[in-house]
């Protein structure tokens, strides 16, 4: 089998029947199967993945009875995966074309790639380079962005950022991590690494992943040629709070897992310094919600 399509959903009903229609009209000259775990979601889900499993013959759902997390979800439907290719999707990212066939030629003509993904669209369908990819969260890049110095047209060019920002070209750049949104990776690549690292529920993990295949000597690519488009925070309903928090513990996480003591104090303090003035900055823009999420990531 050439590719397992992987999906963990939880709570998001009407954008998971999108992404399923998505997969199975767009998905062609492939053998493939669809994986989806489904985290104990409450909101009609199940019903629509029994009338899915009934529709689709490749279609195998496994049906959690807690919410396991993305990474713990996604390593659960690696194991039941046959095929050569794991694509990790999104349950609100959706296909317009044959992303997967055009994703596994690309990697196919590249051997010393371990995982890749393409372009991600916004719901408006523009390009969306901070959901896409970036670099890897050194000390330098956290505290650009921490005072916003990564926006700036100068002095964002000195280094390469953590997040990549609007009108950067995405085609030129060699990047450390690409998105779990929309992420095709070789299934022996996954199982030398051993998966997902489940102590992170959501949100890090895909920056964890690709960081471990990088120690393999691989590399992580990006392939301009295709696109999906992502909705975001389906799960969520829109609000970033699960995001914002998410994206702080994973970097205190990360920082605990892979570097010493002294760089996770200097990462404490940038972060809460990047809290402190994303707090303000909401604050002003009369965001109070927003900056009550940041004031929460003071505690995490």
């Amino acid at each position: 089998m050439d590719v397992s399509i992987i999906i963990v959903s939880y709570n998001a009903e009407d954008v998971l029947k999108r992404c399923l229609d998505a997969v199975f009209q767009h998905t062609q000259n492939l053998e493939f199967e669809v994986i989806v775990v489904d985290n104990a979601s409450t909101d009609g889900a199940i019903g629509v993945l029994k009338d899915y499993e009934e529709k689709y013959k490749d279609l195998h759902v496994i049906y959690s009875r807690e919410n396991l997390g993305f990474a713990k979800g996604n390593n659960l439907g690696a194991k039941q995966a046959k095929g050569k290719y794991l694509l990790l999707l999104n349950n609100d990212a959706i296909l317009t074309e044959n992303a997967p066939k055009l994703m596994i030629n690309w990697l196919e003509a590249r051997h010393n790639f371990g995982a890749a993904s393409c372009q991600i669209l916004d719901d408006e369908q523009k390009i969306s380079p901070i959901l896409s990819a970036g670099f890897f969260p050194n000390l330098p890049a956290i505290f650009a962005w921490a005072f916003f110095l990564d926006d700036l047209p100068l002095i964002k060019n000195l280094f390469k950022p953590y997040h990549i920002h609007a009108g950067v070209n995405l085609d030129k750049l060699d990047f450390d991590w690409v998105t779990g949104a929309f992420m095709v990776v070789r299934k022996t690549v996954w199982d030398k690494v051993g998966g997902m690292d489940e102590n992170l529920f959501m949100y890090g993990e895909d920056l964890d992943l690709c960081y471990r295949i990088k120690l393999l000597g691989l590399k992580i690519g990006y392939n301009p040629a295709t696109k999906v488009i992502h909705i975001g925070q389906a799960s969520q309903n829109k609000m970033p709070r699960g995001y914002i928090l998410g994206e702080f513990t994973g970097l205190k996480y990360f920082y605990a897992k892979n570097y010493s003591q002294i760089y996770q104090m200097l990462l404490g303090f940038i972060l809460d310094v990047a809290a402190f003035n994303r707090i303000i900055f909401w604050l002003v823009r009369l965001k109070p919600e927003i900056a009550k999420i940041y004031l929460k990531t003071l505690f995490v």
